[in-house]
């Protein structure tokens, strides 16, 4: 992915801040805010408008000391990588704390290698607390220090007009049109990073065995075969009893803003690729997850992960796999299913394929004739028993279908007009929705048939 405008990192050391700021700059609610340090661990990505400038500004991991020491390692990358890529540098201190000498360390650093960046001294929520912050601010041959308050926003105008300055001209990132977004959804652990890095094959997000890694959304805009995406890796869902049991209150919080956030990322996108464990059962939560998609009418692509760890396969494995999936989870029958290695990188841009395959069939348009041809078909194969026909006075009549319309795409909506809704049988619409998938296939797109009175 090639980056079309500026970008201006936001790095310091852990509980500086760094995700209100971002927030408060983006006027977003991307970064999961929490007082519990390590809240950050990916890289969040979003656009800043300001007088005339455009750029995109970057959230990045704090720099400390964390139990799981790969998880450090990950994100000092991150932020190494970031800072390489930015145009400017937030270096980002909390106001009520003296320099650490690690701050002082890297400060100096920047300083040293004419680094392009912007000493930021948050939490200044009030002049009084500005004139007992740490005179070394000052004192360190940065060129610009920028005192703000990124929880009421007092400041936050004077550093933007202090990155512009900092910034040549660049035009607006625009989201293309004809983007197809993209939501990578699952449990926790089952290589949802993994996924989004081996399709952009650029490190955007940590990857680690840790379960939880990842709690924020990452919107990340890119082309593939002259296709234009957005792919969005969600926080893994958590079961909600386990999110809610747990001890600390304040990591519960931190889960629970992400279950929110997977939800709205699904809402928010075009195709959802559910990704599940080759070597792992079907869960009740693994399909309450793919419920969420079906219940919001989003295309469905079943991306089986971890291929690879599956010893001794044959000629039989394969399906016997597919049967297995299909057993668990028959709801989602019109779903297709991939199986892929996102560590190997196997198969993994034949997702992107398949997503534009689903896109097209949620956008699918039927003729008419063609309609009108499955209802017919659907009459003759269906007759009704002697306790599904309409009485209306001494007469007895068949069950009545007038007409079958198309409304809407995306997903593909059909009504089902007859005079007397109340007594078409509940199976009707499932029978209909078999001989439409027979006839135009509707590959991983759900489908609405609505039965309304005819007038």
């Amino acid at each position: 992915m090639t980056p079309k405008t500026h970008k201006v990192a936001i790095c310091g050391r852990t509980n500086a801040g760094k995700s209100t700021l971002f927030n408060k700059l983006s006027e977003s609610n991307k970064a999961i805010i929490s007082s519990l340090p390590g809240t950050t661990r990916d890289l969040n990505y979003a656009p800043i408008s300001w007088t005339g400038k455009h750029y995109e500004i970057i959230d990045t991991g704090g720099i400390d000391i964390f139990d799981e020491k790969e998880l450090e390692s990950n994100i000092k990358k991150q932020i190494a990588a970031a800072q390489k890529a930015a145009s400017v540098i937030l270096y980002t201190v909390d106001g009520h704390e003296n320099l650490s000498e690690a701050d002082k360390k890297i400060i100096k650093k920047l300083v040293r290698k004419k680094t392009n960046f912007i000493l930021v001294v948050n939490k200044i929520d009030s002049k009084k607390i500005q004139e007992k912050a740490d005179p070394n601010f000052e004192r360190l041959g940065v060129e610009h220090v920028a005192y703000v308050s990124s929880k009421n926003g007092s400041g936050t105008g004077d550093l933007l007009d202090i990155i512009n300055k900092h910034l040549p001209e660049a035009k607006a990132k625009e989201l293309k049109e004809n983007v197809l977004k993209l939501a990578i959804v699952g449990k926790p652990n089952v290589g949802k990073s993994s996924l989004l890095n081996a399709i952009l094959g650029e490190d955007k997000v940590v990857v680690s065995d840790i379960p939880h890694t990842t709690r924020d959304i990452n919107d990340i805009e890119f082309a593939y075969k002259n296709k234009n995406y957005l792919l969005i890796d969600t926080a893994g869902l958590r079961k909600k009893a386990k999110v809610g049991n747990w001890k600390d209150k304040r990591i519960a919080h931190i889960e629970r803003q992400s279950v929110r956030s997977t939800l709205t990322t699904i809402e928010e996108a075009d195709v959802v690729f559910l990704v599940l464990e080759a070597q792992k059962n079907v869960s009740d939560q693994d399909k309450k997850i793919s419920q969420l998609a079906v219940n919001n009418s989003k295309g469905l692509i079943i991306v089986i992960n971890k291929w690879d760890l599956i010893e001794d396969k044959t000629d039989k494995t394969y399906d016997e796999f597919i049967k297995y999936f299909h057993n668990h989870l028959p709801f989602l029958s019109w779903a297709p299913m991939i199986f892929i290695s996102a560590k190997e990188k196997q198969r993994v841009h034949a997702i992107l394929e398949l997503a534009q395959e689903v896109h097209q069939n949620q956008n699918l348009e039927i003729l008419s004739q063609e309609l009108d041809q499955i209802l017919n078909l659907v009459m003759k194969k269906y007759k009704p028993k002697q306790s599904q026909t309409i009485t209306f006075g001494q007469k007895k009549k068949p069950l009545v279908l007038e007409s079958l319309t198309q409304v809407d795409k995306s997903p593909p909506t059909f009504i089902l007009k007859t005079p007397k809704p109340k007594n078409v049988p509940q199976a009707m619409p499932n029978i209909i929705e078999k001989h439409l998938r027979e006839e135009f296939e509707f590959l991983g797109t759900p489908i609405k048939i609505i039965i309304e009175e005819s007038v």
